[in-house]
Parts: structure tokens; sequence; C-alpha cells
């Protein structure tokens, strides 16, 4: 499955702040835990939006570029927040040079209605050789567990068997231990740049 690495003519965040509270925000200009809300968001959204720094700047969600996903997925309506993890800050076990990845940080269950689709999805995706992470939030200032899907649904996705799929990712939802949270530390930043 071929994943759209151009915006999504007219699709815009709206409402949506997922990104400003979820993942984690690690560059030099800013520094930002996961889970925990960025200083500079507001009732209004990002209070320093035109002048907001270049990680903010060049983040852009799944939603934003796929167009496969709909409406209905846009981050704060469905509870997912599909991006993609730089090579560079994946977990060392999946890094492998020039493999696509999609990450799918779970910011609350989904509603029932859109699982289906996900499971499809997620099928596509594996059966296509992308690297599919479940991220499963902690507590705020925890790193997510991260959880590399393809190697145990790669049958299933092939077959096209979404029972097997939805079987194996709510056993794994339901078994991510706590201790497995891990405090966010900031990188230390390379001096040279």
């Amino acid at each position: 499955m071929a994943l759209e690495l151009e915006l999504v003519p007219g699709r815009n965040c709206g409402d949506c702040a997922a990104c400003c509270v979820a993942p984690t925000i690690d560059s030099k200009e800013f520094h930002k835990p996961p889970g925990v809300r960025c200083t500079h968001l507001c009732a209004g959204g990002c209070a320093i939006y035109e002048k907001r720094y270049s990680a903010c700047r060049s983040y852009y969600c799944g939603w934003r570029c796929m167009d496969a996903l709909g409406e209905e997925w846009r981050p704060d309506r469905s509870g997912v927040l599909f991006d993609r993890i730089p090579d560079g800050d994946l977990p060392p076990q999946y890094r492998e040079r020039g493999r696509t990845n999609v990450r799918l940080l779970l910011l609350q269950r989904p509603p029932a209605e859109i699982m289906g689709t996900l499971y499809r999805y997620v099928a596509g995706l594996v059966a296509g050789g992308v690297l599919v992470l479940l991220a499963v939030p902690g507590p705020a200032g925890q790193e997510p567990i991260h959880i590399a899907l393809n190697e145990s649904l790669q049958d299933a996705a092939a077959k096209g068997d979404l029972a097997s799929i939805e079987a194996f990712i709510l056993r794994t939802l339901a078994a991510s231990p706590t201790e497995l949270f891990k405090p966010h530390h900031v990188r230390k930043q390379n001096p040279t740049g």
C-alpha cells in the first residue's frame, strides 16, 4: 500500500490539537514531553502560530497526508494519531534504512464504527511492507510503548484475515504492562547541528 507524501488538498486541522499534546517534541528550539499539553496551546489554538517552532511548522499527522483516511479519522475524532517517526527516533530494533513506517498513537479507544476500517488499513500497510507501530501512551511525561505489528500480523494481513488482526490488537492493548512506560528524557543535542 503506497503512502501519500503530499498534503490532502482542502484538509485542515480545524479544532484538532492532538499534535500539541500527544507526541514528544524534542528539538533544538523546544522540548515537550509526550502527553503533556504544549504551553503555547490556548483556547484559540497555538498562541505563537505565526512564529511557531520549525518542529511544529514541519509536522503533519498522517490524516493530513493520507487521502484514504476520511474525515472521521481526524485524530480528535478517531482517537488515533497517525504519523511517521524519523529513522533516528525509531526504537533501535525497528530501524531499517529506507523503510517507510507508520505509527498509530492511540489517544483514546477509537469508536467501534471505525475499528473495521482500522484493521483493514493495518492489513494493507503490513501487506505492503510498511513498518506499522502501535503506540500505547502512558501517563503524561512517560514515553509510549511501541509495538511493531508486522511480524505478528504478516500472515493474517496476506490472507485479509481481519478477525485475527482485531484479536491481536485487542490482546496487545489489554496486555500492555504499565511497568514498560519510561519517563521522557530530553535528548542531548548535537552541538554541531
